[in-house]
């Protein structure tokens, strides 16, 4: 039997994200660059940086991506020379930013991530913040 993710589930599956080796950290952001959780051993205000430029970098791939007729944005890759950051579409409104270290087997955390999307999609598709008040 199959249960929906609950909020109480997505930290747990976050953190075990984060046992992927060479996974740093894990953050689910709305697509308005805000929280919507984070793995448990990232602070906060380095989960809210994340969550920000994920936001910012898949808004660009996307926008790229239109002006050439590209379709949607399945996942951006960033690597930096001590970092590797992949960013999905987790959702209507959400996205899945996976930090992790540069020697990172890049294959099985895109595989870790489809798994993680595909197990709590429902519970992804965040609803878009409203303009009101």
């Amino acid at each position: 039997m199959t249960h929906p993710a609950s909020s109480i589930d997505l930290p747990w599956m976050l953190d075990d994200l984060v046992e992927v080796p060479q996974v740093v950290s894990v953050v689910v952001l709305s697509t308005d660059g805000l929280i919507v959780q984070k793995s448990t051993q990232m602070q906060q205000d380095l989960a809210e940086i994340l969550a920000a430029g994920a936001s910012s970098m898949y808004s660009v791939a996307a926008g790229t991506g239109r002006h050439f007729k590209s379709g949607g944005v399945q996942q951006v890759v960033i690597e930096f020379h001590e970092h590797t950051l992949f960013i999905a579409a987790a959702g209507q409104n959400a996205r899945l930013a996976v930090l992790c270290e540069q020697d990172v087997d890049m294959g099985m955390v895109a595989y870790e991530v489809s798994r993680l999307v595909t197990r709590i999609g429902d519970y992804l598709s965040a609803p878009a913040r409203s303009n009101d008040g």
